[in-house]
């Protein structure tokens, strides 16, 4: 009866996980690159959202079997929905090569946080990261040892530097997306020569994406003169990809600030923070910046969001994924000119990448807003 029980559960267990773990449809959505005076809105996709693993868990980690390798998405903080949505795609390629799959982090965006989970994934001796990155410059040890020890890096979304990885996956021109946040801004306050005051509320500024956004968003005001000439633009604030202080330095903003007419917030979660509190006192303010349909769709209804930019989550994700799997089974080495093989995606070229390292471009960025919201809201 006991070796009869234990194979009753044996086989529920094996059940469960064969019907939780097959490979999910994905999005394909129209990233056509907009004007860079007044970006056009995207075509819908026409794919349906990604289901979860069978289980419910859209974290859940994915097991191929015990030859086969494990790559792993190490994520900067878990409490950013996107990341959820990235590693999403990135189990749907490892389900369609035959990998394992995890998905790891922290709740506190730092350094030394990530450091913990990447020591202990060296230590499980996985195959390959994918890192979003926290720091720049401070994860280069530990990534380096992990390169050291035949672990494939990558990093995606937000880099570390050129010596902690060996290819970086980019989900679309960065100073391409950080110009189109500040020209929203400046159709916000009443385009160009109008008097208006912009805020940015940013992620931690240990993170080189949102500090090279807003080095773009700058840049774009500087170069365009008379266009901005009577536009104040705050001092940077920053809110650390934390709902809580994202909250505290939007009201912070509002108080302090009380005429002010747009805050950019290059980061999901900022974004959906300065709405909420735009919203809860009753501030004649607006938003824009980088965020999810699904979570902005009710602030573009209501008028406080007037725009957002994002790419297509789940394709960035598979693209991380599939750049992960192409070093470590040697069809590319992350130089110039290699290949990555993505699967639905098709085949990318390893470019150059402003950093002194190399990259490969998913592509260009989809603006939201009022026409479009409703083809994407249930997607992502």
């Amino acid at each position: 009866m006991k070796k009869l029980f234990a194979l009753v559960i044996a086989l529920c267990m094996l059940a469960g996980i064969l019907a939780g773990c097959g490979p999910k449809t994905q999005p394909a959505a129209d990233t056509n690159a907009p004007a860079a005076e007044a970006p056009a809105e995207s075509a819908a996709p026409e794919a349906e959202t990604p289901a979860d693993s069978g289980t419910g868990d859209r974290t859940a980690d994915y097991t191929a079997g015990e030859d086969a390798p494990t790559y792993v998405m190490v994520s900067k903080t878990l409490s950013d929905p996107i990341f959820i949505d990235m590693y999403v795609g990135f189990r749907e390629f490892c389900t369609s090569i035959g990998a394992n799959c995890m998905y790891r982090g922290t709740e506190e965006p730092t350094a030394e946080k990530e450091i913990e989970v990447i020591t202990q994934l060296i230590a499980q001796g996985v195959k390959g990261i994918a890192v979003i990155a926290a720091d720049f410059d401070a994860l280069e040890p530990i990534l380096s040892q992990a390169i050291n020890q035949g672990i494939t890096v990558i990093t995606f979304d937000s880099a570390a530097n050129p010596a902690s990885r060996q290819v970086h996956v980019e989900q679309a021109s960065i100073d391409l997306v950080g110009r189109m946040q500040m020209q929203s801004a400046l159709a916000i306050c009443g385009g160009a020569g109008a008097e208006g005051t912009i805020g940015i509320l940013s992620a931690q500024p240990e993170s080189q994406l949102h500090a090279d956004w807003c080095k773009a968003m700058l840049k774009e005001a500087e170069e365009h003169t008379d266009d901005y000439k009577n536009i104040t633009i705050l001092p940077i604030a920053y809110g650390d990809d934390l709902p809580d202080k994202s909250t505290t330095e939007a009201q912070a903003m509002l108080q302090n600030y009380p005429d002010i007419d747009v805050i950019i917030s290059p980061t999901t979660v900022g974004i959906l923070s300065a709405a909420k509190v735009i919203q809860d006192m009753d501030s004649a303010c607006k938003v824009t910046g980088v965020g999810l349909p699904s979570e902005m769709s009710p602030y573009i209804d209501n008028g406080i969001c007037y725009d957002f930019y994002l790419w297509n989550p789940y394709d960035q994700g598979y693209l991380a994924a599939a750049a992960v799997n192409s070093i470590a089974t040697g069809e590319s080495t992350g130089a110039v000119g290699d290949t990555v093989t993505a699967g639905r995606l098709g085949s990318f070229t390893v470019e150059e990448y402003y950093d002194g390292g190399t990259q490969v471009l998913l592509g260009d960025p989809i603006r939201f807003s009022s026409e479009n919201i409703n083809d994407y809201k249930d997607l992502f």
